[in-house]
């Protein structure tokens, strides 16, 4: 006997037809009758759902203005036929957000380039020109070492090189816009020039530097506010279409050390403050590529973060690019000293760095953001191998 859990239509699919020797056209259309869900609901009116639950077959717990549905995604589908009659609203956003998780392969364009997302995991290297970055504070602060860095990086396998003037480590100080931008503009000129096929993200919050960076020739934007810390960063991304990671934040840099977040359910108040951040994004008429980047470490303590690492597929219900940011991360040292008495220096977490990265690439990250190109290069062709192994 096996206990099998599939986790996707296509791989039911194939056991149907290979297993159990299931007709090719049937196994297709009972695909989903494998592929199991439990559907959180807040704010609903259980009187209404839970009959129709139980009229698809669906297990339903409810509470207060809380419902939980379980079953088959076919299941959940049935229900939503029977729901849309009652509330169309909510079985059309149900079966978007179905559909959205399902969503496996994605495509960045911009510039004359492509990215595709999905089969391999994107790398981006980390370029700080900073002299007070956690991690490597002044390595690359001469523009020519930080040209070097950028070339070796792409040589060693990395899809996009990061460029960030401003360490946003807790307790970090803040710089004006002219300052960040007197550090980037000379390295990104010369990488862009060195490296015209490889996709140049910039690391900033400020719309003033973004804009004059995708000026310069840059693909991306990252923000490490998701568009809070400057409310005109969305008006200048909407109107270059340029893609743009937006991530999640609580607080600032400056006053983590001494106003510890608090979170009821870090995961769920994640998606919310996406759900609106997207809402404010998409009135801008912004018809470019959004990556979403849970923010590990803006704002959370070690806890949330391998909450986050945990359950990182429960993002994949926005149906957009995926990224993770755990490199050398001060939680990744909090662990390693926890459970092997060790302490490290950030240059020293290369091994928990990819352990951190492996649930959240099996889990449906896109692009993984790293210091150490080369390794993670090589730790990604066999986690990606396993992923993907039979799935497209």
């Amino acid at each position: 006997m096996l206990v099998k859990h599939f986790e996707s239509r296509e791989a039911f699919y194939r056991f149907l037809k290979e297993k159990m020797g299931v007709f090719f056209r049937e196994a297709y259309d009972r695909g989903f009758e494998g592929v199991f869900h439990v559907l959180y609901l807040k704010g609903v009116k259980a009187e209404l759902l839970v009959p129709l639950a139980k009229r698809s077959c669906l297990h339903a717990f409810y509470g207060d203005s809380t419902v939980a549905l379980c079953g088959s995604e076919a299941q959940l589908r049935d229900f939503c036929s029977l729901l849309v009659k009652e509330d169309k609203r909510l079985a059309i956003d149900i079966l978007q957000k179905l559909q959205s998780y399902r969503k496996r392969s994605f495509k960045l364009q911009y510039n004359q380039k492509i990215l595709p997302l999905g089969i391999k995991t994107a790398i981006m290297g980390v370029l700080n020109i900073t002299p007070d970055s956690f991690s490597d504070g002044g390595l690359y602060l001469e523009p020519s070492n930080a040209i070097k860095r950028a070339v070796q990086m792409a040589e060693e396998g990395a899809d996009i090189i990061d460029i960030g003037a401003e360490s946003t480590r807790p307790g970090s100080k803040r710089i004006d816009a002219e300052e960040e931008l007197r550090r980037i503009l000379p390295v990104l000129r010369e990488v862009r020039r060195e490296l015209p096929k490889v996709w140049i993200s910039v690391d900033t919050y400020k719309a003033k530097v973004a804009e004059a960076c995708l000026e310069e020739g840059a693909d991306m934007i990252n923000d490490i506010s998701g568009g809070t810390f400057d409310g005109d960063m969305f008006k200048v991304i909407a109107r270059y279409g340029c893609p743009y990671v937006l991530t999640h934040i609580k607080g600032k840099p400056e006053t983590w050390k001494d106003e510890p977040p608090i979170y009821e359910d870090v995961v769920e108040e994640i998606i919310l403050w996406f759900e609106e951040r997207l809402r404010i994004l998409r009135e801008t008429q912004y018809e470019g590529q959004v990556i979403l980047d849970p923010g590990i470490g803006f704002g959370k303590l070690p806890e949330h973060n391998v909450e986050i690492l945990k359950r990182f597929d429960e993002l994949k219900i926005f149906g957009l690019p995926l990224l993770v940011g755990a490199s050398r991360k001060s939680f990744i040292g909090i662990v390693l000293e926890g459970l092997l008495r060790k302490k490290t220096e950030p240059t020293e977490r290369l091994y928990g760095s990819l352990g951190a990265i492996a649930p959240a690439v099996m889990k449906g990250a896109n692009i993984v953001r790293v210091h150490d190109v080369k390794e993670a290069r090589e730790f990604l062709a066999l986690l990606d191998t396993v992923r993907t192994y039979g799935e497209f």
